[in-house]
């Protein structure tokens, strides 16, 4: 009786700990944050100041990139994931080397990436009419 109370509740344990590692990525709220970190490092006035949220940018993305997308746009959401990383790393590098303007300007390679996904994941109906 006792080992089967232990095996029950090891399963439960188990059952519990892989469900919460497997959970949906809620990506609305981590455009949200994307959106909030970014215009945080936009404003940044010096290195120390933009590096924060680069960071939180690179964590979300990192997380975004372990998120299940309808299978028809997942192809689509990892290619903009993967460029916004390698966005991401050039600025890193750039605020380790001590380029904050040339880092300044790298972010607006995010904001064109953003706006040029958005488009893809939510097209205009004028688009979808005329191509």
């Amino acid at each position: 009786m006792k080992t089967r109370s232990i095996l029950l509740s090891g399963l439960i344990a188990a059952s519990v700990m892989s469900a919460s590692a497997f959970a949906s990525v809620d990506l609305k709220k981590n455009m949200q944050e994307m959106k909030l970190a970014f215009k945080q490092a936009a404003e940044a006035q010096s290195i120390e100041e933009m590096q924060k949220p680069m960071v939180r940018l690179d964590t979300l993305v990192a997380e975004l990139k372990t998120g299940s997308y309808p299978a028809e746009k997942e192809q689509n959401f990892m290619e903009g994931f993967s460029k916004i990383q390698a966005s991401i790393d050039s600025i890193e590098q750039k605020l380790e080397q001590g380029q904050f303007e040339e880092a300044k300007q790298e972010l607006r390679t995010i904001d064109g990436l953003r706006e040029q996904y958005h488009e893809k994941r939510n097209p205009s109906i004028w688009s979808k009419l005329f191509g």
